[in-house]
Order: C-alpha cells, then sequence, then structure tokens
C-alpha cells in the first residue's frame, strides 16, 4: 500500500511538470539546405534541446521546457545563429550559400536582437577602419556602450533583455540592484536557470559583504593536508582569502604587492589564504615556488568548481576579502597599492 500512494505521488508530480511544461516552435527554410538542424544551448554545450531533419530546405524544430531558452541554432553541427526561444512563432530563413546572414524574427525578443544587431554592424564596420584615429575608435567604443544599455533598458521585459543582463550588465552592478533588477523580470523569466544563477550570486555577494561573518572553508594543500581557513583566522590579526590562479594575468600582476605586503606584516599578524582555481598542479605549485608565495595555499583543482566559489560568490579574478581575527569581513577587492594602505591604517592602532 505504501509502495502505491508513493508511486501515485510521484506520478503526480509528473504530470504537474508535464503541464507546466511548454511547448515552443522554431519553423523556418533555408534554401539549398541539407541535412540536420538543432537547437542548442546558447554556451554551446553538444546536447541539443531539440533537432529535426531539413526537407528540402524546410524544417521545424519543438522543444518542451518549463521556461523560454537561450539558444543556438546549428546546422549539421555548426553554429548559426542566436534564437530566443520564447513563445510566438519564430521563424528562420536564409540561403545554405550565406548561413552567416541567415535572419531569426516572428517574436519581441528575436526582432529587438535582429534591430540590435543592425545597428551594431554599423557600428562594427567603423571599428575595422585601419584609418581611423584612437578618439574615433573610442567614440565608436561609447557607441557600442550606448546601444547595449539603450537595447536594455528597451527590453527588460523580454527575453533578449535578461540576456544583455545575464551576460553583461549584471557584471557591474552592486547586490541589491541586482536582485531588483531581477524582480523586474515576469515570473516566468526568474526561472530561467541563467536568471536563478545570477539571483544566487547577488544572494553570495550580501551574505560576505563588509561587516559580515565570514564563510568556513576547507581545502587542501600542496601535500593533501586539508587547511581551514576558520584556523588560519583565528592564529592572524587579519587575513587576506585571495582568489586566483597561475593562468590569470592580473592575478599575476597582484603577486609583487602581495609579495611586499607579506613581507613587511606577515610577522605582526598578517596571513594570507590563497584559493587557485587552477586546474593543473604543476601549474599551480610552480607558480608557488617561481614567486615565492610562501603563505597559505590551497586548491581542490577544480577550476570554477570550487565550492568556495559559490560560497564568495566570485565571478571574476582576482577576487579577495580581509578579514578581522574575530571573523569579520573588514575590506572586500583591495588591489594593488589598496592592501598595503589598509593595512598600514590596521597595525597602526
Amino acid at each position: 500500500m505504501k509502495k502505491l500512494i508513493l508511486f501515485a505521488a510521484a506520478a503526480a508530480m509528473l504530470l504537474v511538470g508535464c503541464q507546466n511544461a511548454k511547448t515552443y516552435a522554431v519553423t523556418g527554410t533555408i534554401e539549398g539546405l541539407e541535412g540536420t538542424v538543432a537547437l542548442v544551448p546558447m554556451s554551446g554545450a553538444e546536447e541539443a534541446y531539440g533537432e529535426a531533419t531539413v526537407e528540402n530546405g524546410a524544417f521545424t524544430i519543438e522543444v518542451e521546457s518549463l521556461t523560454p531558452l537561450f539558444t543556438l541554432l546549428t546546422v549539421n553541427g555548426q553554429p548559426v545563429k542566436p534564437v530566443f526561444l520564447e513563445s510566438g512563432e519564430i521563424t528562420v530563413s536564409g540561403s545554405a550559400e550565406d548561413l552567416e546572414n541567415v535572419t531569426v524574427g516572428g517574436t519581441v525578443s528575436n526582432d529587438a536582437f535582429a534591430t540590435y544587431l543592425e545597428a551594431q554592424a554599423g557600428l562594427s564596420e567603423a571599428l575595422s577602419n585601419p584609418e581611423a584615429t584612437e578618439e574615433e575608435v573610442k567614440a565608436v567604443y561609447e557607441q557600442i556602450e550606448a546601444l547595449n544599455e539603450e537595447s536594455f533598458e528597451a527590453n527588460k521585459d523580454n527575453l533578449w533583455g535578461a540576456y544583455i543582463f545575464v551576460k553583461s550588465k549584471f557584471y557591474s552592478m552592486e547586490a541589491e540592484e541586482i536582485l531588483a533588477t531581477v524582480e523586474g523580470f515576469s515570473k516566468e523569466l526568474q526561472k530561467l536557470p541563467e536568471l536563478v544563477k545570477v539571483r544566487q550570486r547577488a544572494e553570495g555577494m550580501l551574505r560576505t559583504a563588509v561587516g559580515n561573518d565570514f564563510i568556513e572553508v576547507k581545502m587542501p594543500d600542496a601535500e593533501g593536508q586539508e587547511i581551514a581557513l576558520s584556523d588560519v583566522v583565528k592564529a592572524n590579526k587579519v587575513t587576506l582569502l585571495d582568489f586566483w590562479a597561475s593562468w590569470c594575468r592580473p592575478c599575476m600582476g597582484e603577486v609583487p604587492y602581495l609579495l611586499a605586503d607579506y613581507a613587511k606584516y606577515h610577522d605582526k599578524g598578517f596571513e594570507i589564504y590563497g584559493i587557485s582555481l587552477d586546474n593543473n598542479k604543476n601549474a599551480w605549485v610552480n607558480t608557488i615556488a617561481d614567486k615565492g608565495m610562501t603563505w597559505v595555499n590551497v586548491s581542490i583543482l577544480g577550476g570554477w568548481e570550487a565550492p568556495a566559489v559559490k560560497d564568495y560568490a566570485v565571478s571574476s579574478i582576482p577576487t579577495n576579502f580581509l578579514i578581522d581575527s574575530e571573523g569579520k569581513i573588514i575590506a572586500k577587492n583591495l588591489r594593488g597599492e589598496a592592501l598595503g594602505e589598509k593595512l598600514a591604517e590596521i597595525f597602526a592602532e
């Protein structure tokens, strides 16, 4: 009887899932095309959301999804054009001899994206002018930035606007503004996996704001010994939690400053807990040795998959957090001489 009840509950959940899913369709005609077309994640992942065989240049791809999707149209495995998969009649047209200029339209987001591409094309052409002066190039970049901002402001209620937000816009925002922007999208769009991740990052930013307690980290050093951040924090007056990688040029640019500050303040109670986002152990340990980075260095050698990356809402490196002996975050992202200035202030007390 118990198994029957569990089966019925599972079946009910499955039914609800099916009822919530929508069928999105893309219909196209690409003259002279043969083979297979597919809609894959815009990230370029190989697993397709849906695919179809082309017949006389025509095709229809149907995808069932709980949310709209950012997708990429591929032809015989080759990427062709972004497609914003949403409700409405999405159409694709073009020629197999000129796949670069295949057009996608028919819905609000796809039409808005097409308009954006037209405007961007003219600016890109201006950038390719070999005779353009530095001032002219700078002016074009300012126009591109203005175009992006204008397109975002005009499309906050659709999938294209959400794409601009998750791919570029939110990086320059504070946590509160990120969360407010996410809330401004429709309930349907807020369920997008990409927007969910952005929300989670913003929430992480709030958790690791200056004045909050640090989040525990326990990771292995090069010998495999687990080292807890809490132990380091308790043993020192201030600890710099530093996210970096040997392949990161800006990170390497910070090393001379870290070396100088470490030499000056380590004996007074300053420690560095460096989390490397390397995947290659040799690259990691060789960089530590070559640069003389004698502070605490840990890594799971899993790149961005390190749990601490999510806990501290790290989206770029170098990123750092200065933590006092009580476990409070007292500063963030002290780059260059800023770290030394802050340490001079702390150790002068």
